[in-house]
């Protein structure tokens, strides 16, 4: 793992509460800085608030529903003013809404429903916290990171509508790059398999490790593995932006 000197930042982990989510919330918060979990209020963010505390790390609930712009700007707003601003936002909620994956060949069961609810939260949901945090990240200065997919590269997730949501945050990345520099960088990771142990994340990929095993490295990547790619682009990364960083276990070699 690498490290960095986070303390005073201040961060908003969108998705924090589980998965690869809850490893950036780790990361950050084992470095020094305040992290807002924003997640759907339940027991599964109160139960990862309380257990991260417990371990002495300065977090806190910051619910809401990603896929309403009012719950988003009342969630920034409130963060915003609990920390006294905002250095980091991290957007790594995603889901890939259907449990079994459906071929592009299906166009039966790309329902409009579907669509309507993976670009939600897999797309809109990014524009909608950026959106509400860019006058707090110019302010400070600081970085967005958005959680894209190698799906969104070639294709062949979940869904087809999955794909392409994921398509369309990395060309997001590019145009909030342009549209919040200088002041701002934007940046993005593109994860391949995730490793079940290494997370909490209630969806496990049943052919996780089988899949994994035609990667160069042969295996899935850990939640932390992907926190250390996000806390370079965050701490370091001072001449980035704009770019989609392949975190895949040498999936796109």
């Amino acid at each position: 793992m690498i490290s960095a000197d986070l303390t005073g930042k201040r961060s908003i982990v969108s998705g924090g509460a589980s998965g690869i989510g809850l490893g950036v919330t780790r990361a950050f918060a084992e470095n020094g800085s305040t992290v807002a979990i924003a997640d759907l209020p339940g027991e599964r963010l109160s139960g990862t608030v309380h257990t991260l505390q417990a371990e002495g790390l300065d977090v806190f609930e910051a619910p809401c529903d990603l896929r309403d712009n009012d719950s988003v700007v009342a969630m920034v707003e409130a963060a915003s003013e609990r920390m006294g601003g905002i250095d980091y936002l991290l957007n790594i909620a995603g889901h890939p809404v259907t449990l079994q994956t459906i071929p592009a060949s299906d166009l039966e069961s790309q329902t409009e429903e579907l669509w309507a609810e993976a670009l939600s939260i897999n797309l809109l949901s990014a524009f909608r916290t950026a959106k509400a945090a860019a006058p707090y990240l110019t302010e400070a200065r600081g970085a967005i990171v958005n959680t894209a997919s190698m799906s969104g590269w070639r294709g062949g997730g979940s869904s087809s509508p999955y794909s392409v949501a994921k398509g369309g945050l990395i060309t997001l990345t590019k145009e909030l790059a342009r549209g919040l520099a200088p002041e701002v960088r934007v940046n993005a990771i593109s994860p391949s398999y995730v490793h079940p142990d290494s997370t909490n994340f209630p969806i496990r990929w049943a052919t996780v490790f089988e899949d994994s095993e035609s990667l160069p490295l042969g295996r899935p990547g850990t939640a932390a593995e992907y926190a250390d790619a996000c806390l370079f682009l965050c701490a370091g990364a001072s001449y980035i932006t704009g770019q989609t960083i392949h975190v895949d276990g040498g999936w796109s070699a």
